[in-house]
């Protein structure tokens, strides 16, 4: 699978945008983009890219959540592409509800959506054990020191995310995380076990 870091619309709040694609661009494929953005600037770069013959740029769009910098462009992708918008919650626009454990074909891989709701009730994680790859939204994985106060349903799911094979990380605002991603998250882990988790 091929994750293209799509460049954000420096003018406006956004986020970062992924787009999964096959490693060969086969029709099987499913060209998927997760977060939008907050607006369809995506879209003239997505165009520019290699996607496969005879396939549309954009075959499905997954939101992390439903915060306006990562889902109000969906509309847009959704108009352009004529594909299904797939969200943990219903919301405008939404195709289909996701539900945690569920498992999605994703470029040519498959993304297990895990719930994590702690930046917002309906934020996801998509992991793809077959590569490593963590995409993780707006869920915080980089805790850089003990001390202050974690939920314990956070604890709880970065010690899940400990025991996952975990190659890279790709943020919802912060750089990819590419190399000792797994050590990161397992530090991350202990500094919240030294904090107060409530």
């Amino acid at each position: 699978m091929k994750v293209v870091q799509l460049a954000r619309n420096l003018d406006i709040y956004t986020c970062n945008s992924y787009l999964l694609l096959g490693d060969w661009n086969r029709l099987e494929d499913l060209n998927t983009l997760i977060d939008p953005g907050a607006d369809g600037s995506v879209i003239r770069q997505i165009e520019r890219l290699s996607t496969g013959c005879g396939k549309r740029g954009v075959e499905q769009v997954i939101l992390t959540h439903e915060h306006f910098d990562h889902a109000d462009g969906a509309a847009e992708v959704k108009k352009k592409y004529d594909c299904p918008i797939f969200a943990f919650k219903p919301g405008k626009g939404v195709d289909e509800v996701l539900q945690n454990g569920q498992k999605l074909l994703a470029a040519d891989r498959t993304l297990e959506v895990i719930h994590a709701p702690i930046h917002s009730n309906d934020s996801i994680c998509l992991y793809c054990a077959e590569e490593g790859l963590l995409f993780s939204g707006d869920t915080p994985l980089k805790i850089m020191r003990g001390g202050g106060s974690y939920s314990q349903a956070f604890s709880d799911l970065l010690a899940r995310f400990s025991q996952l094979r975990i190659e890279a990380v790709y943020s919802g605002h912060d750089e990819p995380l590419t190399t000792e991603a797994a050590q990161v998250v397992r530090r991350s882990h202990m500094h919240v076990l030294t904090s107060t988790c409530t």
